[in-house]
């Protein structure tokens, strides 16, 4: 997301390896590792003009942390400007994607038999054009949009798709693991610093300038901040560049977070909103809060409008992750709550925002998690439905139905193959006594002896819907109460 104005200065070799992927006559997949700022965001804007140039398909989607705990947000996002073309699919893989977008009630695909979908959409929409699948900030997809993504990406050879993913080298993702060719983005050599530092600001007296390029340390986004904030404050060079001891993006947040504190308590609040709630996600069908009346922070080089579509988007995710840290405690939860009513029809996104602004036990909050936590279930999200149930259980009001869905949340996460996950949700939930509950236990020998079965079946051998796990909870597939849309709640496993 650096500045599209400034020229590529210093990467010959990123440039050639891209020519060469996105020129090759197969099919393929690579994945651009690097540190925040260095330029990840500027090389595929390269390969998205050479592959319009060459007449391609171009698909875009960016990863935002607000989406992250949301299952399959990533890969709806990815897919959206192609979900028409499931029109020309036969009419399993059609249901494929109908069980994973929430369109059917039907039971999850598995990311096997989801990857087979995707890859024959793709290769559905590449008959006649080659496609290029742009990803950035990936390290921001959910747990099943990354596996399903690698899962693709290991088997395009012949194929004339093409996917080019950008991470961040110092968050974790499902993308470390997931064997794709990977090229490494470093910081500019000095002489390249140097050359896009004068390219930019031919005007910076010796002394910045040997300032700027020893704190950037070849970063083309400090490059290009770092003298803006020099020259508008007459500081020290600790007040402005931070303590040393900070890695770079910490300290290139310090400076977005200097704007942010000029800007007034209106703006900043828009700002929050629009931060937590996925504000320049990219395309797709679900509404997302819209940035009103934040003129100075377009003014202040913290917020960018697209030429193509109008739309405010966050100059750089450091100025997201700037505006979320300074907001206290309490303006976040108000910022969720008001995304909660924002997002009143959307019982995943209302829930995730629910989950965050509620402090106080709540039974209607915790209902509507719960209800959140079974639609996940139904789409094959069994990170997001453990994490919604453990919120559920904190949030409830009596200590029995806190232990329902704590053991529900062992019994959803022990089917997932998350035996350690499940054996520590178990251990949340003691009696008065300091010994386990009864549904605690229940759930601790359904994970020792049927850890990988069938739930059905191992659910009927542990005690079935009369007993601890799943009575009136979702193994036993009986609808939450407190929120009378959520309709149907039972688990189709």
């Amino acid at each position: 997301m650096e500045s599209r104005a400034v020229p590529i200065v210093g990467r010959d070799d990123e440039q050639e390896r891209l020519s060469a992927f996105v020129t090759a006559a197969t099919g393929g997949s690579l994945v651009l590792r690097g540190e925040t700022g260095v330029g990840k965001s500027v090389l595929l804007e390269y390969a998205v003009e050479l592959a319009l140039h060459q007449g391609h398909t171009v698909v875009r989607a960016t990863g935002v942390e607000a989406e992250a705990g949301l299952p399959y947000a990533g890969l709806h996002q990815l897919l959206y400007p192609l979900l028409p073309k499931t029109t020309g699919l036969d009419a399993e893989t059609r249901a494929v994607f109908d069980a994973v977008f929430g369109h059917r009630d039907i039971s999850p695909p598995s990311i096997m038999t989801l990857g087979i979908a995707v890859l024959n959409l793709l290769s559905e929409v590449a008959v006649d054009r080659a496609l290029l699948l742009v990803l950035d900030d990936a390290q921001w997809f959910d747990d099943g949009s990354a596996e399903v993504c690698g899962f693709v990406g290991r088997r395009l050879t012949g194929s004339a798709v093409k996917v080019l993913i950008a991470v961040r080298a110092d968050v974790a993702s499902r993308f470390d693991t997931a064997a794709l060719p990977e090229t490494a983005v470093p910081a500019l050599s000095a002489e390249a610093a140097a050359r896009l530092l004068d390219d930019r600001y031919p005007a910076l007296d010796g002394s910045a300038r040997r300032l700027i390029l020893e704190h950037a340390r070849g970063n083309p986004l400090a490059l290009l901040e770092l003298p803006t904030h020099l020259d508008t404050r007459s500081r020290t060079p600790e007040e402005v560049f931070g303590a040393q001891a900070l890695p770079l993006p910490r300290r290139l947040q310090h400076l977005y977070s200097a704007r942010i504190a000029a800007l007034g308590e209106d703006v900043r609040a828009e700002l929050l909103r629009g931060a937590l709630d996925g504000v320049g996600a990219g395309p797709g069908p679900d509404r997302r809060y819209r940035m009103d009346d934040v003129d100075a922070a377009v003014s202040s080089g913290l917020v960018d409008i697209d030429p193509l579509s109008g739309d405010l988007t966050f100059r750089h995710p450091l100025v997201r992750s700037a505006v979320v840290q300074m907001a206290t405690p309490n303006q976040r939860r108000a910022a969720h709550a008001a995304l909660a009513r924002v997002h009143r029809d959307n019982l995943e996104r209302r829930a995730s925002h629910l989950a965050a602004a509620t402090v106080d036990p709540d039974e209607q909050v915790a209902a509507l998690l719960e209800a959140a936590a079974v639609s996940a279930t139904r789409r094959g999200g069994a990170v997001s439905a453990v994490a919604w149930l453990t919120r559920a259980a904190e949030l409830s009001e009596t200590a029995h139905v806190r232990s329902r869905r704590l053991a529900d949340a062992a019994f959803i996460a022990g089917h997932s193959a998350r035996l350690g996950q499940a054996q520590r949700i178990v251990q949340l939930d003691p009696a008065p006594d300091g010994r386990r509950s009864a549904a605690a236990v229940l759930a601790s020998e359904y994970l020792a002896l049927y850890g990988h079965g069938d739930v059905r079946s191992a659910h009927r051998q542990v005690g079935g819907s009369d007993r601890g796990v799943g009575r009136g909870g979702i193994a036993g597939g009986a609808q939450p109460a407190g929120d009378p849309a959520a309709g149907d709640q039972s688990i189709r496993g």
